[in-house]
């Protein structure tokens, strides 16, 4: 080794003396000895002479080579310790390999990182294979909802109870990613999905009723009433029906679906089928009624398509609907070829013209009652 060390010394001392295109060339013979070195053969100063060697060499050239170098030493466990520090607080681009993947970096490292450098080393800092508790802190404190879903979303980072409570607390209008991740870990106390209830998507309340979460009935009550103001106002003020009232429950612990719609009917609760298929379709009481009754079924093949209820849904509907014999077999087959040809893009056009119509309706009678006084 003594002769590769004073080989190493000659090469240090060439630098002063070189082009920048010799000084390339310097560095890549100064990392391939390193690399090429036995393992443990190598002291621990003699690590820190190349890492010195290096880095007076790599500083000094552009990033892409800085770059290079850096992605280079982020798999080496024994890379220069002070090598590796000064390459992860460089441009993101050179800093990003050894941040998500150097195993050189303590989490003292990490955590003075995480407190003096930008948003963009945060977020590969969250992406390492393993995030100490400590270190999870230190980003939670300091990263925007982007870091912490990130975080969130790895199951290699040690979550605390508190830093869990302050990411939910973040979450609240926060981005959905962030949501989405914290909901789907599992080591997430269901106190605190039981908390994410009233402020995360639709599909993220099924994946917690599905985990066997207990939701208090006053927090369904509560949304319950939102919704019911809302449906009150969009009513002009008339007081919802017992049907009504049931399919804003199932809608709000997300029951509300083809099944469910398939089931009323098959049940012959029809006025619960015709309010879920008007709030699903987000389309007026009377609509629904009427593409219930038409004899045609044209009406119900649109809507059914724009919710992408699949064909064998929608030809229960078209039998169950069926209760006065009006459609015969031909009838049901050309209802069935009809349902096939329409595209679920077509027929979403077809449902957004019927609400604007609505609404103009709605204006219309609006703006009359008030001539009216």
């Amino acid at each position: 080794m003594e002769s590769s060390l004073e080989h190493l010394e000659g090469l240090a001392r060439l630098a002063k003396e070189t082009t920048p295109e010799g000084r390339q060339e310097l560095l890549r013979e100064v990392t391939d000895m390193f690399l090429e070195a036995p393992p443990n053969a190598l002291t621990g100063t003699e690590v820190e002479y190349f890492g010195d060697v290096m880095g007076h060499l790599v500083f000094d050239m552009e990033m892409k080579i800085r770059q290079h170098l850096a992605e280079t030493m982020s798999d080496v466990d024994a890379a220069p310790y002070e090598l590796i520090k000064k390459f992860a607080s460089d441009d993101i681009e050179v800093a990003r390999p050894v941040l998500t993947k150097s195993g050189v970096l303590q989490d003292a490292d990490l955590i003075e990182i995480v407190k003096q450098c930008s948003q963009d080393h945060l977020m590969a800092v969250s992406t390492r294979d393993r995030v100490s508790e400590q270190v999870a802190v230190a980003l939670v404190d300091k990263g925007n909802d982007r870091v912490l879903g990130s975080l969130a979303g790895n199951t290699g980072a040690e979550l605390s109870r508190n830093a869990m409570e302050t990411m939910v607390a973040r979450s609240e209008g926060g981005e959905e990613a962030l949501n989405e991740a914290l909901v789907m870990r599992d080591d997430m106390p269901a106190d605190l999905m039981r908390k994410m209830y009233n402020h995360v998507s639709s599909a993220l309340r099924e994946y917690i009723l599905s985990q066997g979460v207990d939701i208090d009935e006053s927090q369904i009550d509560d949304m319950l009433a939102e919704t019911r103001e809302w449906l009150t106002k969009e009513g002009g003020g008339k007081k919802l029906t017992e049907a009504e009232k049931y399919i804003q429950r199932k809608a709000q612990l997300n029951q509300l679906d083809q099944a469910l719609l398939v089931k009323l009917m098959r049940e012959g609760r029809v006025q619960e089928f015709i309010a879920g298929i008007a709030l699903l379709g987000k389309i007026d009481i009377p609509t629904a009624r009427q593409a219930l009754f038409d004899k045609s079924g044209e009406k119900l093949a649109v809507i059914c398509k724009a919710l992408e209820f699949d064909s064998n849904a929608f030809s229960q509907l078209v039998d169950l609907s069926n209760t006065l014999g009006k459609r015969d077999e031909s009838d049901k087959a050309m209802l069935a070829g009809v349902y096939g040809r329409i595209t679920t893009e077509s027929a979403q056009r077809a449902m957004r013209f019927l609400r604007t119509r609505q609404k103009i309706k709605k204006d219309n009678t609006a703006s009359k009652l008030e001539w009216g006084r």
